[in-house]
Parts: structure tokens; sequence; C-alpha cells
């Protein structure tokens, strides 16, 4: 019986606190800033960067450069 407790309640208690401490190393990682907006009785928290990766020197917008024969370069040397 004690391990049919453990199985249904324990362990998803741990597996939630594992998975809460992935998401707050990997906002570490982002360097996010957390914020938290009160808006009535919820409460949000919102995450957002403190810094941006500029563009790569060579990107190019449209779908042309990004999908079918824009990638044909690759191909052929």
């Amino acid at each position: 019986m004690s391990n049919n407790v453990a199985r249904y309640i324990a362990l998803p208690i741990v597996s939630a606190g594992v998975l809460a401490g992935a998401a707050l190393g990997l906002a570490g990682m982002a360097n996010a800033a957390v914020t938290t907006i009160q808006n009535g009785p919820n409460v949000s928290i919102v995450a957002t960067p403190d810094t941006y990766a500029s563009p790569a020197p060579s990107a190019m917008p449209g779908w042309w450069y990004h999908h079918g024969i824009g990638h044909s370069y690759l191909i052929n040397p």
C-alpha cells in the first residue's frame, strides 16, 4: 500500500519540482528578467530577455531565401 502512495502522490510532486528547477535554470541562462504583473485576482509572470542578438550579416528576408531552391548553394560545391 505504501508503494502505491509513493507512486501516485510523491513521484508527481518530485517531478514537478524538477521541471520547475529546470525552467528557472533556463530562464537564468537566457538572462531573462522576471516581472510579476497583478491584473485582478490573477498574477501573471512575464520573463523578457535583457540582451538581444544582432542579426546575421548575410541574412536575407523572405521565403525564397529560407526554403526550396534558395538553399541549392548548399548542395552544389
